[in-house]
């Protein structure tokens, strides 16, 4: 099969047409299409004037003749307006003269006096015969006719409004065909006139011009030749010289700009070696992904550790090819492609037979100058190391909880055992002594309840959650611990305020739960302020709502509830670990009601924060989901 992709025809110049010819022959085809125009242009008005006064000229013959004849017609005198329609004919240019009397019978025709007393049945007769106006209708070239105009005006009588008869008169366009061929030559011999005096002028023109302009061509060759340094003595005075200046301008500009790009292209390609190092020797990988789905570069360091996974990738790979068997991966930039965007660095865990690798993705969107995703960076950073590290902490951070956990239980237990203790001891002794057995009795229940009730939270904070999620109102939940509480606020002098939008949303909580949170939550406020303040909750959404407590509202959203007081505040060094179980800086107390609140707005899909300054109280944010809960109805 022979392969004429090379072949000589493909490479074939193309014609060559001196720029001289050309001029000319642009020049003369303008300046005959301009004549042309205006010749039509010109011979469509003249035609259209001379019309227009001959259609006047027959008017005026018409309305002429139907003033001189009322009388005849009035009185149906036939034969004396046979004799004007007669003497009204030998005018040259009019072909007839009709008239119709009131019926529309012919009451005189010039030369035609066989048709008097009928009525005439061809289409413009009748026309003619049942205007009202003037009326103008040409007449087509026939047998009995030459090409003319009709004219028709009715006659009415002297204060009559009906139609008494119609006079038409037929005017030949002999003469307006001929004084139109005669302006056409006239035009035609001026066009020709100055179609040769232009096409002498362009002659002329054209060697002035393209001479100046071949002398460009010839420098613009020796340019393309090499030899730079020539300069262009034209001096026409006029644009072709302007365009000379410019061209050795321009010459001059390209020997500078061609040492300015020739130091580009070095710094080019010491910056590409640059990069090239850098991607060889950095530790984490990175891939290049075009955004029709396949690699466009990958470092040492990206084939290194996807290797480490017996997973080796290289460039021209499609994503599905390239990270088959790495799922979470693709998946990721499968979501960069259809939506390519810069996203949050992502930890994604890889399997492999021996082991399993941890690595932070991080994504970056390469754009072109119009803001359209060219092509998406993938950095890989390997973290398995560092996740280790953090089991390990975590592992350390588990036992001392525990620890912590395990000398918080003991530390309560203890003193009621050693009240409990004490009266056994003496109990030997004192049995019989008079009211030891009622401070017996008092007081070994009521350590044993404080050991049964230090087990019950301890039981609760530890065991598995069973929570009954209902579309509940917030607002009225805190309305209702408020009445439940209310009494001993009012004991303490506490003030309570509460500032919720006017429409909050239902969301999914576990009422008697979440209540146990607010109930800790304000008793902790209250044990904070002994001698009096105020406590003001308050709530707030990222997003408007419409409709109060609406079972239609549906916001992505959270809701956020605000617990303030006007306490002493929390010292900075105790907000880290008042969520921790057993720790308390109060003389009374276990140390778990925050605990166990944390544990319930987890238990919800929130979480809680605390901002505090000595002096200046104490806040609580609980942050609530305003969606169902996965999982929950």
């Amino acid at each position: 099969m022979t392969d004429h992709s090379l072949s000589p025809q493909f490479f074939k110049k193309p014609r060559f047409i001196p720029l001289r010819y050309r001029f000319i022959f642009l020049t003369t085809s303008m300046l005959a299409l301009i004549l042309a125009t205006l010749a039509l242009a010109i011979g469509f008005q003249q035609s259209m004037t001379i019309r227009r006064q001959l259609e006047a000229r027959g008017v005026a013959i018409a309305q002429s003749l139907a003033a001189t004849s009322l009388a005849d017609i009035l009185t149906y005198n036939y034969i004396a307006l046979e004799r004007s329609a007669n003497q009204a004919a030998q005018d040259p240019d009019i072909i007839y003269v009709i008239f119709h009397d009131k019926e529309n019978r012919v009451a005189g025709f010039s030369g035609r006096s066989d048709l008097q007393n009928k009525s005439l049945a061809d289409p413009i007769s009748r026309k003619a015969t049942g205007a009202t106006k003037v009326l103008i209708q040409e007449v087509e070239t026939s047998a009995a006719l030459e090409d003319g105009l009709d004219i028709a005006v009715a006659i009415y009588p002297p204060k009559i409004e009906e139609r008494w008869g119609t006079v038409r008169v037929g005017l030949s366009l002999a003469s307006l065909h001929r004084q139109i061929r005669q302006m056409q030559l006239t035009i035609l011999a001026v066009g020709l006139v100055a179609l040769i005096c232009g096409i002498v002028i362009s002659l002329w023109n054209a060697k002035r011009i393209t001479q100046p302009l071949k002398d460009l061509v010839s420098g613009t060759q020796k340019a393309v030749a090499g030899q730079w340094d020539q300069s262009l003595p034209v001096r026409t005075g006029d644009e072709v010289q302007v365009l000379a200046n410019d061209f050795t301008i321009m010459i001059r500009e390209i020997i500078s700009h061609r040492q300015q790009l020739e130091n580009r292209l070095e710094e080019i390609q010491r910056l590409q070696r640059y990069t090239e190092r850098v991607l060889t020797t950095m530790n984490d990988g990175l891939i290049t992904i075009a955004m029709q789905g396949t690699l466009s570069t990958v470092n040492p360091a990206a084939h290194r550790l996807l290797a480490d996974l017996n997973h080796p990738i290289d460039t021209g790979m499609s994503i599905h090819e390239a990270f088959k068997q790495l799922p979470d991966l693709e998946n990721y930039v499968q979501v960069l492609l259809e939506h390519p965007k810069d996203q949050n660095p992502r930890e994604i865990a890889m399997n492999h037979e021996a082991h399993q690798a941890f690595y932070l993705i991080g994504s970056g969107i390469l754009k072109d100058n119009h803001g359209h995703a060219q092509e998406i960076i993938l950095n890989l950073h390997d973290i398995t190391e560092l996740k280790h590290l953090e089991a390990m902490m975590r592992q350390n951070e588990r036992l001392a909880a525990l620890g912590t956990l395990a000398a918080g239980m003991a530390h309560e237990i203890r003193n009621p055992l050693s009240a409990i203790k004490t009266f056994v001891q003496l109990l030997p002794r004192k049995l019989n002594k008079p009211g030891f057995l009622d401070k017996f009795n008092r007081t070994v229940p009521r350590e044993l309840r404080r050991i049964n009730m230090l087990v019950d939270d301890l039981l609760e904070l530890a065991r598995a959650p069973k929570y009954e999620f209902k579309k509940e109102c917030v607002r009225e939940l805190i309305g209702q611990t408020f009445d439940l509480l209310g009494e001993e606020l009012r004991t303490r002098g506490i003030q309570s305020e509460t500032f919720f939008p006017e429409n909050i949303p239902l969301i999914q909580i576990d009422a008697n739960q979440l209540a146990k949170a607010f109930q800790n939550l304000i008793l902790n406020a209250a044990q904070a302020m002994p001698d009096g303040g105020r406590l003001s909750i308050g709530a707030r959404l990222g997003t408007d709502i419409n409709g109060s407590c609406d079972q239609t509202a549906d916001v992505d959203e959270w809701l956020t509830l605000i617990f303030s007081d006007t306490g002493p505040g929390i010292n900075p060094d105790d907000v880290d670990n008042i969520f921790n179980p057993f720790y308390t800086t109060k003389d009374h107390g276990t140390g778990l009601g925050l605990a166990i609140t944390h544990k319930v707005v987890v238990e919800h899909g929130g979480h809680i924060e605390v901002q505090s300054k000595l002096g200046q109280g104490a806040q609580f944010f609980i942050y609530l989901p305003v969606k169902p809960l996965d999982g929950e109805a």
